[in-house]
Protein backbone atom coordinates (compact mmCIF):
# COMPACT_ATOMS: atom_id res chain seq x y z
CA UNK A 1 0.00 0.00 0.00
CA UNK A 2 1.41 3.40 -1.02
CA UNK A 3 1.53 6.39 0.71
CA UNK A 4 -1.67 7.81 -0.17
CA UNK A 5 -4.04 4.90 0.22
CA UNK A 6 -1.98 4.57 3.90
CA UNK A 7 -3.21 8.77 3.91
CA UNK A 8 -6.93 7.32 2.80
CA UNK A 9 -7.31 5.09 6.02
CA UNK A 10 -6.33 7.42 8.96
CA UNK A 11 -8.76 8.03 11.45
CA UNK A 12 -10.13 11.86 10.53
CA UNK A 13 -9.84 14.33 13.51
CA UNK A 14 -13.29 15.13 14.13
CA UNK A 15 -14.66 11.36 13.55
CA UNK A 16 -11.69 10.42 16.14
CA UNK A 17 -12.87 12.82 18.75
CA UNK A 18 -16.57 12.04 18.02
CA UNK A 19 -16.46 7.96 19.01
CA UNK A 20 -14.20 8.93 21.66
CA UNK A 21 -16.75 10.99 23.43
CA UNK A 22 -19.44 8.50 23.03
CA UNK A 23 -16.98 6.28 24.15
CA UNK A 24 -16.21 8.06 27.28
CA UNK A 25 -19.79 8.55 28.40
CA UNK A 26 -20.25 4.66 28.49
CA UNK A 27 -17.47 3.96 29.97
CA UNK A 28 -18.87 6.46 32.62
CA UNK A 29 -21.47 4.95 32.89
CA UNK A 30 -19.49 1.90 33.78
CA UNK A 31 -17.52 3.63 36.45
CA UNK A 32 -20.74 4.20 38.30
CA UNK A 33 -21.40 0.73 38.09
CA UNK A 34 -18.24 0.20 39.72
CA UNK A 35 -18.51 2.90 42.31
CA UNK A 36 -22.05 0.90 43.30
CA UNK A 37 -20.38 -2.49 43.29
CA UNK A 38 -17.97 -1.59 46.64
CA UNK A 39 -19.93 1.79 47.98
CA UNK A 40 -22.42 -0.50 49.98
CA UNK A 41 -19.22 -1.58 51.85
CA UNK A 42 -18.94 2.52 53.37
CA UNK A 43 -22.34 2.70 54.13
CA UNK A 44 -22.75 -0.71 55.84
CA UNK A 45 -22.57 0.48 59.57
CA UNK A 46 -25.23 3.74 59.20
CA UNK A 47 -27.77 1.29 57.22
CA UNK A 48 -27.79 -0.87 60.15
CA UNK A 49 -28.08 1.93 63.01
CA UNK A 50 -30.63 3.49 60.48
CA UNK A 51 -32.65 0.63 59.90
CA UNK A 52 -31.76 -1.74 63.25
CA UNK A 53 -30.78 -4.24 60.35
CA UNK A 54 -29.48 -7.47 61.47
CA UNK A 55 -26.16 -9.39 59.81
CA UNK A 56 -28.48 -11.43 57.78
CA UNK A 57 -30.66 -8.73 56.78
CA UNK A 58 -27.42 -6.30 55.49
CA UNK A 59 -26.24 -9.20 53.90
CA UNK A 60 -29.54 -9.71 51.86
CA UNK A 61 -29.10 -6.00 51.04
CA UNK A 62 -25.55 -6.53 50.00
CA UNK A 63 -26.32 -9.23 47.17
CA UNK A 64 -29.38 -7.75 45.77
CA UNK A 65 -27.07 -6.20 43.34
CA UNK A 66 -25.58 -9.97 42.38
CA UNK A 67 -28.55 -11.16 42.51
CA UNK A 68 -29.98 -8.85 39.61
CA UNK A 69 -26.52 -8.46 38.05
CA UNK A 70 -26.52 -12.36 37.40
CA UNK A 71 -29.90 -12.79 36.52
CA UNK A 72 -29.75 -10.50 33.78
CA UNK A 73 -26.73 -11.25 32.35
CA UNK A 74 -28.51 -13.40 29.56
CA UNK A 75 -31.59 -11.19 28.77
CA UNK A 76 -29.44 -8.47 29.08
CA UNK A 77 -27.58 -9.13 26.29
CA UNK A 78 -30.05 -10.19 24.15
CA UNK A 79 -31.33 -6.50 24.82
CA UNK A 80 -28.16 -4.83 23.80
CA UNK A 81 -28.72 -6.58 20.75
CA UNK A 82 -31.80 -5.67 19.91
CA UNK A 83 -31.96 -2.12 21.22
CA UNK A 84 -28.44 -0.69 20.12
CA UNK A 85 -26.26 1.16 22.73
CA UNK A 86 -27.63 4.13 22.43
CA UNK A 87 -30.97 2.95 23.62
CA UNK A 88 -29.55 0.67 26.67
CA UNK A 89 -27.12 3.53 27.68
CA UNK A 90 -30.56 5.75 28.58
CA UNK A 91 -32.23 2.72 30.36
CA UNK A 92 -29.43 1.38 32.53
CA UNK A 93 -28.37 4.84 33.39
CA UNK A 94 -31.90 5.75 34.19
CA UNK A 95 -31.91 2.26 36.21
CA UNK A 96 -29.21 3.37 37.96
CA UNK A 97 -29.71 7.01 38.54
CA UNK A 98 -33.47 5.90 39.74
CA UNK A 99 -31.81 2.84 42.29
CA UNK A 100 -29.84 4.98 43.92
CA UNK A 101 -32.44 8.12 44.18
CA UNK A 102 -34.76 5.39 45.72
CA UNK A 103 -31.76 4.37 48.30
CA UNK A 104 -31.17 7.95 49.37
CA UNK A 105 -35.06 8.64 49.81
CA UNK A 106 -35.55 5.06 51.45
CA UNK A 107 -37.86 4.87 54.58
CA UNK A 108 -37.21 1.34 55.09
CA UNK A 109 -34.71 -1.35 54.46
CA UNK A 110 -37.13 -2.79 52.14
CA UNK A 111 -36.76 0.14 49.30
CA UNK A 112 -33.25 -0.10 50.16
CA UNK A 113 -33.60 -3.30 48.30
CA UNK A 114 -35.54 -2.17 45.54
CA UNK A 115 -32.92 0.50 45.16
CA UNK A 116 -29.72 -1.93 44.64
CA UNK A 117 -31.62 -4.31 42.60
CA UNK A 118 -32.57 -1.59 40.07
CA UNK A 119 -28.54 -0.54 40.10
CA UNK A 120 -28.10 -3.84 39.33
CA UNK A 121 -30.38 -4.06 36.67
CA UNK A 122 -29.28 -0.88 35.12
CA UNK A 123 -25.45 -2.11 35.94
CA UNK A 124 -25.54 -5.64 35.02
CA UNK A 125 -25.23 -4.75 30.89
CA UNK A 126 -23.00 -1.78 31.19
CA UNK A 127 -19.78 -3.35 30.11
CA UNK A 128 -21.99 -5.38 27.39
CA UNK A 129 -23.03 -2.53 25.85
CA UNK A 130 -19.76 -0.76 25.86
CA UNK A 131 -18.27 -4.21 23.92
CA UNK A 132 -21.44 -3.90 21.44
CA UNK A 133 -20.10 -0.57 20.67
CA UNK A 134 -16.22 -1.10 20.12
CA UNK A 135 -17.51 -3.56 17.88
CA UNK A 136 -19.42 -1.13 15.66
CA UNK A 137 -17.03 1.96 16.03
CA UNK A 138 -13.74 0.03 15.96
CA UNK A 139 -11.52 -1.89 14.70
CA UNK A 140 -9.96 -5.75 15.04
CA UNK A 141 -7.11 -4.61 16.38
CA UNK A 142 -8.30 -1.89 18.73
CA UNK A 143 -10.98 -4.05 20.35
CA UNK A 144 -9.04 -5.48 23.56
CA UNK A 145 -7.06 -2.46 23.81
CA UNK A 146 -9.91 -0.20 24.51
CA UNK A 147 -11.60 -3.03 26.58
CA UNK A 148 -8.67 -2.92 28.79
CA UNK A 149 -8.52 0.92 28.98
CA UNK A 150 -12.44 1.06 29.48
CA UNK A 151 -11.83 -1.05 32.71
CA UNK A 152 -8.96 0.79 33.74
CA UNK A 153 -11.09 3.86 34.10
CA UNK A 154 -14.31 2.49 35.33
CA UNK A 155 -12.11 0.76 37.65
CA UNK A 156 -11.59 4.11 39.96
CA UNK A 157 -14.94 4.16 40.22
CA UNK A 158 -14.00 1.74 43.03
CA UNK A 159 -11.48 4.45 44.38
CA UNK A 160 -14.11 6.94 44.59
CA UNK A 161 -16.58 4.66 46.54
CA UNK A 162 -13.69 4.67 49.35
CA UNK A 163 -11.77 7.53 50.80
CA UNK A 164 -14.10 9.73 48.75
CA UNK A 165 -17.64 8.38 49.48
CA UNK A 166 -16.73 8.59 52.79
CA UNK A 167 -15.79 11.98 53.03
CA UNK A 168 -18.75 13.01 51.00
CA UNK A 169 -20.83 10.89 54.04
CA UNK A 170 -19.12 12.56 56.74
CA UNK A 171 -20.10 16.55 55.06
CA UNK A 172 -23.77 15.78 53.47
CA UNK A 173 -24.51 12.18 54.98
CA UNK A 174 -24.89 8.73 53.19
CA UNK A 175 -28.57 9.99 52.15
CA UNK A 176 -26.70 13.23 50.22
CA UNK A 177 -24.33 11.30 49.01
CA UNK A 178 -26.74 8.74 47.15
CA UNK A 179 -28.78 11.65 46.16
CA UNK A 180 -25.71 13.37 44.56
CA UNK A 181 -24.44 10.35 42.48
CA UNK A 182 -28.34 9.63 41.01
CA UNK A 183 -28.50 13.25 40.28
CA UNK A 184 -24.82 12.89 38.22
CA UNK A 185 -25.94 9.41 36.92
CA UNK A 186 -29.26 11.11 35.24
CA UNK A 187 -27.09 14.19 33.22
CA UNK A 188 -24.96 11.51 32.16
CA UNK A 189 -27.86 9.22 30.66
CA UNK A 190 -29.64 12.16 28.53
CA UNK A 191 -26.09 13.66 27.86
CA UNK A 192 -25.64 9.86 25.93
CA UNK A 193 -29.03 9.89 24.71
CA UNK A 194 -28.02 13.35 23.04
CA UNK A 195 -24.47 12.07 21.65
CA UNK A 196 -24.01 8.31 21.40
CA UNK A 197 -24.85 6.66 17.56
CA UNK A 198 -25.27 3.32 17.66
CA UNK A 199 -23.19 2.79 14.52
CA UNK A 200 -21.18 4.94 11.97
CA UNK A 201 -24.21 5.05 9.56
CA UNK A 202 -26.06 6.86 11.85
CA UNK A 203 -23.66 9.53 11.90
CA UNK A 204 -23.97 12.07 8.43
CA UNK A 205 -20.01 12.33 8.16
CA UNK A 206 -18.48 12.34 4.77
CA UNK A 207 -15.00 11.44 6.07
CA UNK A 208 -16.34 8.58 7.74
CA UNK A 209 -16.97 6.40 4.07
CA UNK A 210 -13.41 5.91 3.68
CA UNK A 211 -12.01 5.18 6.88
CA UNK A 212 -14.62 2.37 7.63
CA UNK A 213 -13.76 1.02 4.56
CA UNK A 214 -10.51 0.45 5.33
CA UNK A 215 -8.92 -3.37 6.18
CA UNK A 216 -9.51 -4.32 9.30
CA UNK A 217 -12.63 -2.29 9.88
CA UNK A 218 -15.08 -5.10 11.69
CA UNK A 219 -18.19 -6.40 9.90
CA UNK A 220 -21.41 -4.24 10.36
CA UNK A 221 -23.80 -5.72 13.08
CA UNK A 222 -26.92 -7.51 12.23
CA UNK A 223 -29.75 -5.08 13.25
CA UNK A 224 -31.71 -8.91 14.28
CA UNK A 225 -31.24 -9.49 17.91
CA UNK A 226 -30.49 -13.58 18.16
CA UNK A 227 -33.64 -15.93 19.59
CA UNK A 228 -33.26 -17.67 23.08
CA UNK A 229 -32.35 -20.85 21.97
CA UNK A 230 -29.62 -19.34 19.91
CA UNK A 231 -28.31 -17.35 22.77
CA UNK A 232 -28.29 -20.86 24.86
CA UNK A 233 -26.50 -22.81 21.88
CA UNK A 234 -23.22 -20.34 22.09
CA UNK A 235 -22.54 -22.31 25.53
CA UNK A 236 -21.91 -25.15 22.58
CA UNK A 237 -19.65 -22.85 21.03
CA UNK A 238 -15.89 -24.12 21.37
CA UNK A 239 -14.77 -21.08 20.62
CA UNK A 240 -17.15 -18.97 23.04
CA UNK A 241 -17.35 -21.98 25.81
CA UNK A 242 -13.22 -21.94 26.27
CA UNK A 243 -13.14 -18.43 27.17
CA UNK A 244 -15.89 -18.49 29.22
CA UNK A 245 -14.21 -20.95 31.50
CA UNK A 246 -11.33 -18.73 31.18
CA UNK A 247 -12.64 -16.57 33.56
CA UNK A 248 -13.75 -19.22 36.11
CA UNK A 249 -10.29 -19.00 37.61
CA UNK A 250 -9.01 -16.42 36.88
CA UNK A 251 -11.35 -13.27 37.45
CA UNK A 252 -13.25 -15.86 40.37
CA UNK A 253 -9.49 -16.47 41.69
CA UNK A 254 -9.25 -12.50 42.35
CA UNK A 255 -12.50 -11.45 43.13
CA UNK A 256 -12.79 -14.21 46.20
CA UNK A 257 -9.37 -13.51 47.54
CA UNK A 258 -9.42 -9.58 47.57
CA UNK A 259 -12.93 -9.44 47.75
CA UNK A 260 -13.79 -11.73 50.51
CA UNK A 261 -11.12 -14.12 51.77
CA UNK A 262 -7.97 -11.97 51.55
CA UNK A 263 -8.39 -9.75 54.66
CA UNK A 264 -8.97 -12.52 56.33
CA UNK A 265 -6.44 -14.65 55.64
CA UNK A 266 -3.78 -11.42 56.32
CA UNK A 267 -5.14 -11.36 59.66
CA UNK A 268 -5.29 -15.00 60.37
CA UNK A 269 -2.27 -15.95 59.34
CA UNK A 270 0.15 -12.84 59.09
CA UNK A 271 -0.70 -11.05 62.33
CA UNK A 272 -1.71 -7.92 59.65
CA UNK A 273 -4.13 -5.71 61.30
CA UNK A 274 -7.31 -4.98 59.30
CA UNK A 275 -6.39 -1.51 57.77
CA UNK A 276 -3.06 -3.21 56.64
CA UNK A 277 -4.61 -6.19 55.11
CA UNK A 278 -6.88 -4.16 53.47
CA UNK A 279 -3.88 -2.24 52.04
CA UNK A 280 -2.96 -6.03 50.32
CA UNK A 281 -6.30 -5.78 48.85
CA UNK A 282 -5.89 -2.60 47.48
CA UNK A 283 -2.63 -3.56 45.61
CA UNK A 284 -4.39 -6.57 44.14
CA UNK A 285 -6.87 -4.12 42.78
CA UNK A 286 -3.69 -1.66 41.25
CA UNK A 287 -2.55 -5.24 40.07
CA UNK A 288 -6.18 -5.15 38.27
CA UNK A 289 -6.33 -1.62 36.88
CA UNK A 290 -2.65 -1.87 35.08
CA UNK A 291 -3.01 -5.30 34.11
CA UNK A 292 -6.32 -4.44 31.96
CA UNK A 293 -4.88 -1.97 29.57
CA UNK A 294 -2.10 -3.66 29.42
CA UNK A 295 -3.36 -7.02 28.51
CA UNK A 296 -5.24 -5.13 25.89
CA UNK A 297 -2.15 -3.58 24.31
CA UNK A 298 -0.01 -6.22 24.48
CA UNK A 299 -2.96 -8.28 22.82
CA UNK A 300 -3.37 -5.73 19.79
CA UNK A 301 0.22 -5.20 19.18
CA UNK A 302 1.07 -8.76 18.67
CA UNK A 303 -2.49 -9.92 17.01
CA UNK A 304 -2.53 -12.58 18.96
CA UNK A 305 -4.76 -13.42 22.39
CA UNK A 306 -3.53 -16.52 23.09
CA UNK A 307 -0.36 -15.55 24.21
CA UNK A 308 -1.16 -12.85 26.74
CA UNK A 309 -4.08 -14.96 27.83
CA UNK A 310 -1.37 -17.56 28.94
CA UNK A 311 1.18 -15.44 30.77
CA UNK A 312 -1.59 -13.64 32.48
CA UNK A 313 -3.10 -17.09 33.85
CA UNK A 314 0.52 -17.92 34.64
CA UNK A 315 0.60 -14.84 36.99
CA UNK A 316 -3.00 -16.23 38.78
CA UNK A 317 -1.14 -19.97 38.78
CA UNK A 318 1.63 -18.56 40.56
CA UNK A 319 0.02 -16.37 43.07
CA UNK A 320 -1.86 -19.92 44.55
CA UNK A 321 1.23 -22.05 43.81
CA UNK A 322 3.33 -20.24 46.12
CA UNK A 323 1.76 -20.36 49.91
CA UNK A 324 1.21 -24.04 49.01
CA UNK A 325 4.92 -24.83 47.97
CA UNK A 326 6.33 -22.79 50.12
CA UNK A 327 8.56 -23.90 52.81
CA UNK A 328 6.19 -23.86 56.56
CA UNK A 329 3.59 -22.04 54.55
CA UNK A 330 4.45 -18.72 55.87
CA UNK A 331 5.75 -16.24 53.43
CA UNK A 332 7.64 -12.44 54.15
CA UNK A 333 4.77 -10.32 54.30
CA UNK A 334 6.30 -7.90 52.05
CA UNK A 335 6.45 -10.65 49.75
CA UNK A 336 2.66 -10.90 49.88
CA UNK A 337 2.40 -7.39 48.50
CA UNK A 338 4.21 -8.51 45.23
CA UNK A 339 1.97 -11.85 44.83
CA UNK A 340 -1.36 -9.41 45.62
CA UNK A 341 -0.17 -7.37 43.07
CA UNK A 342 0.45 -10.49 40.46
CA UNK A 343 -2.84 -11.75 41.12
CA UNK A 344 -4.33 -8.75 40.18
CA UNK A 345 -2.51 -8.35 37.10
CA UNK A 346 -3.28 -11.84 36.17
CA UNK A 347 -6.74 -11.49 37.28
CA UNK A 348 -7.07 -8.76 34.81
CA UNK A 349 -6.88 -11.61 31.98
CA UNK A 350 -10.29 -11.88 32.56
CA UNK A 351 -10.71 -8.76 30.04
CA UNK A 352 -9.16 -10.97 26.78
CA UNK A 353 -11.89 -13.60 27.05
CA UNK A 354 -14.33 -10.85 25.59
CA UNK A 355 -11.70 -10.56 21.98
CA UNK A 356 -11.20 -14.37 22.16
CA UNK A 357 -15.32 -14.99 22.06
CA UNK A 358 -16.20 -12.22 19.81
CA UNK A 359 -13.49 -13.67 17.13
CA UNK A 360 -16.11 -16.98 17.42
CA UNK A 361 -19.07 -14.86 17.09
CA UNK A 362 -21.73 -14.10 14.12
CA UNK A 363 -22.72 -10.34 13.44
CA UNK A 364 -25.06 -9.06 15.55
CA UNK A 365 -24.85 -11.70 18.82
CA UNK A 366 -22.00 -9.49 20.20
CA UNK A 367 -24.06 -8.48 23.20
CA UNK A 368 -25.16 -11.90 23.60
CA UNK A 369 -21.77 -13.48 23.71
CA UNK A 370 -20.67 -11.26 25.98
CA UNK A 371 -22.92 -11.88 28.19
CA UNK A 372 -22.28 -15.72 28.33
CA UNK A 373 -18.54 -15.38 28.57
CA UNK A 374 -19.08 -12.38 31.85
CA UNK A 375 -21.38 -14.91 33.36
CA UNK A 376 -18.36 -17.50 33.56
CA UNK A 377 -16.84 -14.91 35.81
CA UNK A 378 -19.50 -14.76 38.37
CA UNK A 379 -20.12 -18.88 37.86
CA UNK A 380 -16.20 -19.20 39.27
CA UNK A 381 -16.77 -16.44 41.59
CA UNK A 382 -20.44 -18.22 43.04
CA UNK A 383 -18.55 -21.18 43.06
CA UNK A 384 -15.14 -20.69 44.88
CA UNK A 385 -16.44 -18.73 47.64
CA UNK A 386 -18.46 -21.02 49.50
CA UNK A 387 -15.76 -24.31 48.52
CA UNK A 388 -13.23 -21.66 50.21
CA UNK A 389 -15.10 -21.20 52.97
CA UNK A 390 -16.31 -24.89 53.48
CA UNK A 391 -12.66 -26.13 52.82
CA UNK A 392 -11.97 -23.72 55.34
CA UNK A 393 -14.58 -24.97 57.71
CA UNK A 394 -13.07 -28.48 57.16
CA UNK A 395 -9.29 -27.45 58.66
CA UNK A 396 -10.66 -25.33 61.78
CA UNK A 397 -9.21 -26.37 65.00
CA UNK A 398 -11.94 -25.07 66.92
CA UNK A 399 -10.54 -21.49 67.69
CA UNK A 400 -13.16 -18.45 67.83
CA UNK A 401 -12.61 -14.89 68.78
CA UNK A 402 -15.28 -12.18 69.34
CA UNK A 403 -17.53 -14.55 68.03
CA UNK A 404 -15.05 -15.01 64.65
CA UNK A 405 -13.76 -18.50 63.45
CA UNK A 406 -10.03 -18.46 62.88
CA UNK A 407 -8.32 -20.60 60.37
CA UNK A 408 -4.95 -22.40 60.90
CA UNK A 409 -2.37 -21.63 58.28
CA UNK A 410 -3.05 -25.21 56.93
CA UNK A 411 -6.61 -24.63 56.58
CA UNK A 412 -6.01 -21.85 54.01
CA UNK A 413 -3.09 -23.40 52.16
CA UNK A 414 -5.67 -26.39 51.47
CA UNK A 415 -7.89 -23.90 49.96
CA UNK A 416 -5.85 -22.61 48.01
CA UNK A 417 -4.79 -25.65 46.24
CA UNK A 418 -8.24 -26.07 45.56
CA UNK A 419 -8.39 -22.47 43.68
CA UNK A 420 -5.18 -23.41 41.79
CA UNK A 421 -6.78 -26.27 40.21
CA UNK A 422 -9.56 -23.62 39.23
CA UNK A 423 -6.70 -21.66 38.01
CA UNK A 424 -5.26 -24.30 36.32
CA UNK A 425 -8.45 -25.32 34.21
CA UNK A 426 -8.47 -21.93 33.12
CA UNK A 427 -5.13 -21.50 31.85
CA UNK A 428 -5.43 -25.19 30.60
CA UNK A 429 -8.86 -23.57 27.98
CA UNK A 430 -6.58 -20.55 27.05
CA UNK A 431 -3.97 -23.17 26.01
CA UNK A 432 -6.84 -25.32 23.84
CA UNK A 433 -8.05 -22.44 22.58
CA UNK A 434 -6.98 -21.47 18.91
CA UNK A 435 -6.63 -18.42 17.10
CA UNK A 436 -9.06 -17.79 14.60
CA UNK A 437 -9.11 -14.86 11.86
CA UNK A 438 -11.72 -12.46 12.31
CA UNK A 439 -14.06 -12.60 9.04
Amino acid sequence: MNSLEMQRYEMPAKLFRIRLVMWLLLVSLHLITSFHRVAFNVVADLLTAEFTLTGAGLGNLAAAYTYMYVLMQIPGGMLVDRLGPRRIALLTGLAMASGSIVIALAPSSAWVFIGRLLIGFGGSVVLINIFKFQVSWFKVTEFATLSGFAVLISSSGALLAATPLALSVSLVGWRGSFLTVGVITVFISFIGWLLIRNNPGELKLQEKKAYYASPGALPAESSSAPALRDVLSLFLNRGILLPFIYNLGTFGGFFAFSSTWGVSYMVHVYGFSVADAASVMLVTHFGYMIGAPSAGLLADRLKNLKIPALILAICCLLFWLTPTVWPGGLLPGKLMYILAFILGFGGAGSILSFPMARKACPPGYTGSVTAVVNLGAFVGLAILQPLIGYVLDLGWEGLIVEGARIYPLQAYRLAFLVTLAFTFVSFSAALIYREKKQV
